[in-house]
């Protein structure tokens, strides 16, 4: 795979985690994130260190179908079977930095951590 097929394909997955975050769609980003994948960053002063699934909870429960989220890219940096995006979004009414640490196994990108600030 050349970089810029893995840059986008990244790229397309960077959309289907905003897309699946918004929407609570607890499949799909089970199928994103590995399974001890973790989300970390702080909230309102405290830090979160949260499991895949309690992440995919809390989307779960901030779900919101009729939106049509803010992303863009502001950085992706590959090397060889791991990346790193910088991926700008909005969620349940604020707006985020997250960084996703990537792997790409068995044929496809999954995400192995994301951490977040609050803008």
């Amino acid at each position: 795979m050349t970089t810029s097929e893995h840059i986008a394909a990244l790229t397309a997955l960077v959309e289907t985690y905003v897309m699946a975050m918004t929407r609570g769609d607890r499949p799909t980003l089970e199928r994103i994130f590995f399974d001890r994948a973790s989300e970390v960053g702080h909230y309102e002063g405290e830090l979160l260190w949260n499991s895949r699934d309690a992440f995919i909870a809390m989307c779960e429960d901030a779900a919101d179908a009729e939106t049509d989220p803010f992303w863009a890219i502001s950085s992706v940096s590959v090397q060889g079977d791991i990346a790193m995006v910088h991926v700008e979004n909005d969620w349940a009414g604020m707006r985020f930095d997250d960084y996703l640490a990537l792997l790409h196994h068995e044929g496809s990108w999954r995400i192995v951590s994301k951490v977040y600030r609050i803008r």
